[in-house]
């Protein structure tokens, strides 16, 4: 079980936090997240299953040059949003949810008790 005081520490004693907000403050970097996250895309290499999406296939998804992808990637990679594995010479990248439930229980931390509770008889 990760505890409030766990998600904190793990966000803000090394400085995440603000890699990550930083990371998601591009409009681009969230609609490459977007697309990672909305389904796994599994390619084929040489027969063998790999889980993510090439450079290739994101460039032209964004219609942006593979160049401009790469770098928003690795800045994803960094603030471990984005996920990477290397077949030969293809690069695949792939959605770290892990790092999002971190990132969604630290932002949860933040609401008091009492607006949550009105929040919930709001939505009924």
């Amino acid at each position: 079980m990760f505890h409030v005081n766990e998600t904190y520490e793990w966000l803000d004693s090394q400085g995440k936090i603000d890699v990550v907000c930083k990371a998601l403050a591009d409009p681009i970097r969230r609609s490459l997240l977007k697309i990672l996250g909305e389904k796994q895309y599994f390619c084929h290499l040489d027969g063998e299953t790999v889980n993510g999406v090439c450079v290739q296939d994101l460039s032209k998804l964004l219609k942006l040059p593979q160049s401009t992808v790469s770098r928003h990637l690795s800045i994803l990679r960094q603030a471990g949003l984005v996920g990477h594995e290397q077949k030969g010479t293809w690069h695949y990248y792939y959605c770290r949810v892990d790092t999002l439930k971190k990132l969604e229980r630290w932002i949860q931390s933040m609401i008091p008790k009492e607006l949550d509770k009105e929040d919930e008889k709001a939505n009924f």
